[in-house]
Parts: C-alpha cells; sequence; structure tokens
C-alpha cells in the first residue's frame, strides 16, 4: 500500500488524497484564527505532513517539541510545552470549523490523547450527484432524481433573486475585503494552483524564526521547493527558498558547503527577481543572500527597496532587519522592529529579537533586557541566542549573576549551539558588540 495515501479517516465517508488534505490545511492556516500563531500553524503543518507521508503513529510529543518548538530531547519542559500548545490547537480547531466549515470537503481532526491527525472528507455537493447519475440504479428511479434536481434549481434561482432584491430594496452595500483575502481570491481565478503555492510559501515563511533552528529551516525549506514544484513562475517559492539557502550557509561550518549554499541560494534570488523584479518578498529575500555574503552595501540597497515596497508586511520588515543587523546598520534594523511600528502578517516576533539585538549594537541594554524578557510571556519563541544577548546586556549593565543565570541556562539547554562561531560571523564588521559576546562567554 501506498503510504502517503494511507491516512486516518472516518470510515463511513471516502478517503481524501494528500492534495486534498493540503488543501484543507492551507485553508486552516491562513485563516484568521491561526494568523496570530505561528507556532501552532506550524504544529498543525507538521503532523499533518508526517500523516501523510505515513509517519502518523510515529507523532510523539517529544518529536513536535524537537521539531517544531526546538526543545532538546531529554527532559519533560518540551512534552509539557506540546500539551498546552495541543490543547490551543484543538481550540482554535474548533472555532475555525464552527466559523467557516460548510460541511464538505476535507476537515482536520486532532482528537485529545495524541497528537496523530484525523480526516473526515464529505465531497462536495455537485460530485455526490455526479455519483448518483453515473451509479447502477435502475432507469425508473432516474425521472425522480431529475425532478428533484430540476426543483433544487428552481429554488436556488429563487433564492438569488429573493437576495438580490432584499438587497436592492435595502441598499446593502457588498462586503469589502482585504487586500489580502482579494490577491488570494485574485490568483484563485487565474490558477488553484498557483494560489496552492501561494498558500504554501505564505506558511513556510512564518517558520523563518528561530532563524538558529537549522531543522525547522530544512522544513521550510521543502515547503518552499514544493511552492516552487507546483508553480514555477511565480516568485515567492524561489525567494522563499533563496532566504532558507543563505541562512543554512551562515549556520554552515564547512566552508565548501557553505559556497554551495550561497551558489544556489543566489541563482534562486536571482530567478524570483526576474519573475517578479517589484515584488518586495523577492527583494528582501536578495538583500539577505547579499548580506550573508558580506555584500553590505548592495545588500542594504535591496533591503531598504524591499520595505518601500511592503512597509507594513511583516515578513518583508523582519528580512530587512536581519539584513541591517549582518551589515551593520543598526538604525535601520531598530527603525523596521520598532515596537510602535505597525506590521501586519506573519513576522510578529522576529520583530522582537531584530529589535533587542538593534539595541545591543547601539549600546542601550535596558532596553536589551526588556525586549528578551518579555518573550515568553507574549508568546514569542526562546532560543540561545536570545538568551546570550540579554546575558550580554545584564553583564554590560553590571548584573553579573543574571548574567550568569542566562549563560548556564543557554549551555545547558542548547549545548551544542555555536555561540562564538555565530558571534563571528554576525557581527564581524561590528567589532564592539562582537568583543562584548565573546567577553561575556569567557567570563561565565
Amino acid at each position: 500500500m501506498n503510504k502517503a495515501n494511507d491516512l486516518p479517516i472516518d470510515q463511513h465517508v471516502g478517503q481524501p488524497s494528500p492534495d486534498l488534505v493540503r488543501e484543507a490545511l492551507e485553508r486552516v492556516v491562513s485563516s484568521d484564527e491561526f494568523q496570530a500563531s505561528p507556532r501552532l500553524q506550524q504544529f498543525l503543518t507538521y503532523v499533518v505532513e508526517e500523516a501523510i507521508a505515513g509517519r502518523g503513529p510515529q507523532i510523539r510529543g517529544k518529536a513536535i517539541a524537537v521539531e517544531v518548538y526546538g526543545r532538546r530531547i531529554d527532559g519533560s519542559g518540551g512534552q509539557n510545552l506540546v500539551r498546552v500548545e495541543a490543547r490551543r490547537l484543538r481550540r482554535l480547531l474548533r472555532e475555525f470549523y464552527e466559523d467557516q466549515w460548510d460541511g464538505e470537503g476535507v476537515r482536520i481532526f486532532v482528537d485529545p490523547g495524541g497528537y496523530k491527525p484525523r480526516f473526515s472528507y464529505e465531497p462536495a455537493i455537485e460530485d455526490r450527484t455526479s455519483s448518483a447519475w453515473k451509479s447502477e440504479e435502475p432507469d425508473e428511479h432516474r425521472p425522480s432524481l431529475q425532478l428533484l434536481a430540476a426543483g433544487l434549481g428552481i429554488l436556488a434561482v429563487a433564492a438569488v433573486l429573493g437576495i438580490w432584491m432584499s438587497q436592492k430594496n435595502r441598499k446593502v452595500l457588498p462586503t469589502t475585503q482585504s487586500i489580502e483575502q482579494a490577491e488570494r481570491a485574485a490568483l484563485g481565478e487565474q490558477s488553484l494552483t498557483r494560489l496552492q503555492a501561494a498558500n504554501l510559501a505564505d506558511q513556510a515563511r512564518g517558520m523563518f524564526f528561530p532563524v538558529f533552528d537549522v531543522k525547522r529551516q530544512q522544513i521550510a525549506l521543502g515547503m518552499f521547493q514544493h511552492a516552487v514544484e507546483l508553480d514555477p513562475a511565480l516568485s515567492d517559492g524561489f525567494a522563499g527558498t533563496a532566504q532558507v539557502l543563505a541562512t543554512l550557509a551562515l549556520l554552515s561550518p564547512d566552508e565548501a558547503q557553505r559556497n554551495d549554499l550561497f551558489s544556489r541560494a543566489s541563482e534562486m534570488s536571482g530567478t524570483a527577481l526576474e519573475l517578479s523584479p517589484a515584488d518586495a518578498w523577492a527583494n528582501g529575500a536578495n538583500g539577505w543572500v547579499l548580506a550573508v555574503k558580506n555584500q553590505p552595501n548592495e545588500a542594504l540597497k535591496y533591503a531598504r527597496m524591499s520595505v518601500e515596497l511592503a512597509p507594513k508586511d511583516g515578513h518583508i520588515l523582519d528580512l530587512a532587519g536581519i539584513t541591517a543587523i549582518m551589515a551593520n546598520a543598526p538604525e535601520l534594523a531598530a527603525e523596521v522592529s520598532d515596537p510602535e511600528r505597525a506590521r501586519s502578517g506573519s513576522g510578529r516576533f522576529g520583530a522582537r529579537n531584530i529589535w533587542g539585538v538593534s539595541q545591543l549594537m547601539l549600546g542601550n541594554y535596558e532596553n536589551v533586557v526588556e525586549a528578551f524578557q518579555g518573550a515568553p510571556a507574549a508568546g514569542a519563541p526562546v532560543s540561545a541566542p536570545s538568551l546570550l544577548f540579554q546575558a550580554v546586556a545584564h553583564d554590560q549593565l553590571g548584573n553579573s549573576e543574571e548574567a550568569q543565570l542566562l549563560v548556564t541556562e543557554m549551555r545547558r539547554t542548547w549545548p551544542d549551539f555555536p555561540s562564538e562561531y555565530l558571534a563571528n560571523r554576525i557581527f564581524h564588521s561590528d567589532g564592539k558588540t562582537q568583543k562584548a559576546i565573546l567577553d561575556t562567554l569567557t567570563r561565565y
């Protein structure tokens, strides 16, 4: 049996294909209910993709803690977090289907007591009607079906006319869609495959942070590459692939591998720009690639251009922010990550980290502590760098005890995190910040 089609489904309905399941997943994670919860988008995407791949029975809390939340494989803290997040996920799923599901297509469940998703499938009305006409019923039953269909058609026309007349008499104005909804509708009119590719790329870009989580970046890379396969004329998949390849190059200590990743990232960002030269994501991804390749002036040019093209897009602002950090332009990083700045879409959590790092580079150490201390309360991810930067700020403020606790926690939770390597890579043009980080690591 093909495991990719061996999906857990309700027995009283037909089996949905992986494509139908992915379409249902995209509708859920792109909904308003899930837009404010990038981690839950990633949680649901991870378990659904594992089920599609035939690994549903192997989904465990430890795996989710590591793959989605970047926690260590030992200890119970990560599993406790996953249990709490799973309850949130079930609540949001219930709210989504109560508000938006029309009773047709694939519905996703994550039942209490485990994390393996379950799918119910109800074909669309037109599909069921088509199947009824094709069934081996006796001929004498078909006239009644024809009469039923005709009656339904008359009722539908009457209903439409009634609604139109009601709106005309009441002068009801049509509901105004958001720009994002209008864009998605336009893509759907152009091509359902393009819409699917755009939704997939949009989901994956919500996985950009924590930047230093290699496994998370690899999951996002697979999603971006699938978007490219679905629609090679859409720039989003190429821009996303470029940003991930550049990030993996930044994290790679092997020079030959790093050069190969750089080459592939440059090719992808070049294709994105060729397809959409005025697209903010294409320009922002190219800026990030150039920053990681140590071409700061060109990098900043593309970063600023991307912000001008999409001044409120959270992901674009994050790309520009980390590009500015790599290019030693903390003022720009602070500008795009300012907590008071209006932003939309993904990127809500990255902005806090970028703001904290920009303040570290500018020497505003109280702001650094405030930014990173508030991360857990805001639901933002906590990572090894966030603990390290906070420790550096405390050290600079003379709070030795707090600095010691943070460095100890970082090394205990992320023992393999290459602190010195990344300090040298990220702040190679900012000697003051680089020295402060290395001194803190040595002192504690």
